[in-house]
């Protein structure tokens, strides 16, 4: 190890222990001088908390007066604040793996010559991987993108296995030293759900479509150092805190780890943990990760395990999603995801498979969400649920880009909450008539409908689907603007401020089965806050309203780069990196 190297360890050891967190929990608190968002748009000037609970909710002089002599005093000088904001449905492995890939996304570039260029850089720098990973490549978001060719990603690495992953995850774009390091040729079978394109003599084109088959790909990507992915995890973790998020969801560990679980259980549970999070698991990872969590320390962070996730269906933007009718005929569904004329796609889990796992779940008194974007992906997981559920376990459907009022009467009828991937709105919104046509376009993400025929309706980003950002949810509930052509999509399906708010919190807290902790600002409750510099409920400009905190049971999120915690992990990772 060099001299340097050395040097550089022991400075970040010294200032390890020389910084301390501004942010400790005091017993006493009481959060004023600004606005409190209560239940039912009733507002408050303070609130105080009492060892990490609401206490009490009123005046400032109410407040003051009940507190006891040397209460941390929190000011919120002229902001608001609200119940902490909670995203459902999200992938923090992934994001935090994809955040260190090479980024050609179309929320970043606009032109394909620009994207080319930055994979070119990428695979001429050495790096601690051999691999070569990018994400975010997507014709769907930038109209006329040609996918890269098996000759082109061959010259940018000739000897480098590359992998362009899709801003869904549910397409990939590889070269050839990819597909033979993972064993792909003309004779891999295509696994259940997903399959490798080929050509007219039955080769790879180096093009990998659906999870099940990137999957096969990415398991023979060599695996990082656990140390480097809890650092990577924890940064990820206080970019959603940073965001205004004080709990998620997490829709299953998606990325390659050694032992995920235990990846996941060792940030998620630590004392500064920066998040509440709700874990739910493959089917075949639910026992051990039930032990996992079975005694957490409910004082701190909340982390649970609450059910399992698996796919009716897969993406709309590879003709993955199962819909009741043909996708529509344009250049884009014809020459660039090449969908055969009456392609309406197909399920990925059969029906009987999904009752099975429904009723394996209902054994453990586990929680189910599925994936389902398309009607008839979404009709055969009601028709499951309604044989298979007790009606006891409140299941979850995730993402139901086309879901119709019919499918949302009859999953209340069964108990069933609803969470729209509202971003594909933002982001493809320009694009929906060439993939599902006019009419269609005009129900799609129906959230508005929704909140009129279902109990428990949320919002979530998907993240690494999309960037991790809960006031860009928020906003584009609200709006449902393209923003690639400035049109509003379906504007009947906007929902006021209240109702957004309301599906961020306690409508989410609800779907987690927390709602009895969090999720709302009301006596008894943990002091879960995001404190916003302005009234999202009545800020003139929605774009301007900033995060500047959140509280998780009346501690302050610290999420500062160069903290105690985030310098103990990227010294681990260091180590891990230097010592092989």
């Amino acid at each position: 190890m060099s001299r340097f190297l050395l040097a550089a360890l022991f400075t970040l050891i010294i200032a390890f222990w020389l910084i301390a967190s501004p942010y400790e929990r005091a017993e006493h608190q009481v959060f004023l001088v600004g606005e409190i968002l209560l239940p039912g748009g009733e507002t408050a000037e303070a609130v105080y908390i009492h060892d990490g609970r609401i206490a009490a909710i009123g005046s400032r002089a109410d407040m003051l007066e009940i507190a006891p002599w040397g209460a941390d005093r929190i000011d919120l000088d002229g902001g608001t604040l609200t119940a902490g904001l909670i995203e459902p449905h999200t992938h923090p492995l992934a994001a935090a793996l994809l955040g260190a890939a090479v980024d050609v996304s179309g929320i970043t570039y606009s032109r394909r010559e620009d994207m080319m260029a930055a994979l070119r850089e990428a695979a001429a720098q050495s790096g601690p991987s051999p691999w070569v990973i990018a994400f975010g490549w997507d014709p769907a978001m930038i109209r006329g993108l040609e996918p890269p060719t098996l000759a082109e990603l061959d010259a940018l690495a000739p000897d480098r296995p590359l992998v362009i992953l899709t801003q869904m995850m549910h397409e990939a774009f590889v070269n050839t030293a990819a597909l033979q390091a993972a064993n792909i040729h003309a004779a891999t079978p295509d696994p259940l759900g997903g399959r490798f394109e080929r050509d007219v003599d039955g080769n790879p084109t180096g093009r990998i479509i659906e999870v099940s088959a990137i999957r096969v790909l990415m398991e023979a990507a060599p695996e990082a150092p656990d140390a480097a992915l809890s650092w990577l995890l924890f940064g990820t973790l206080n970019e959603y805190a940073r965001s205004g998020y004080t709990t998620i969801g997490v829709a299953s560990l998606v990325g390659r780890a050694r032992d995920p679980l235990a990846l996941f259980a060792e940030v998620s549970q630590a004392r500064n943990a920066p998040l509440n999070s709700v874990l739910y698991t493959a089917p075949d990872r639910a026992e051990r990760a039930r032990d996992m969590w079975s005694t957490v320390d409910q004082q701190r962070a909340i982390s649970r395990h609450a059910g399992i996730k698996f796919w009716m269906d897969g993406s709309p933007y590879v003709g993955g999603a199962a819909l009741a009718q043909p996708y529509a005929r344009s250049p884009f569904t014809e020459e660039v995801i090449e969908l055969p004329e009456g392609w309406h796609g197909e399920l990925l889990t059969d029906q009987n498979t999904a009752r099975q796992l429904i009723r394996n779940a209902e054994v453990q008194g586990l929680q189910v969400a599925i994936h389902a974007q398309g009607e008839d992906a979404i009709d055969a997981i009601l028709n499951a649920i309604e044989v298979e559920s007790t009606g006891e376990i409140a299941h979850r459907l995730e993402h139901l880009a086309l879901i119709t009022p019919e499918q949302i009467a009859r999953a209340e009828t069964l108990d069933v909450s609803l969470g729209f991937f509202i971003d594909h709105i933002r982001y493809y919104g320009h694009m929906l008539p060439d993939l599902v046509g006019d009419d269609r376009t005009d129900r799609y993400m129906p959230v508005r409908s929704a909140l009129e025929g279902a109990s428990t309706v949320t919002l979530h980003a998907d993240s690494p689907a999309t960037p991790i950002n809960a006031m860009r949810v928020f906003q584009t509930a609200v709006e449902r603007i393209s923003r690639a052509s400035g049109i509003v999509v379906a504007a009947d399906q906007r929902v006021t401020r209240q109702q957004a708010l309301d599906m961020m919190t306690i409508h989410a807290a609800r779907q987690l089965g927390i709602d009895d902790e969090t999720g709302s600002i009301e006596i008894g409750k943990r002091a879960d806050f995001t404190w916003l510099s302005a009234n999202p409920l009545t800020a003139e400009d929605l774009v301007h309203v900033e995060v500047r905190g959140t509280w998780i049971s009346g501690r302050r999120a610290d999420t500062r780069s160069w903290s105690r915690p985030a310098l103990a992990h990227l010294v681990g990772a260091i180590l891990a990196v230097v010592t092989g």
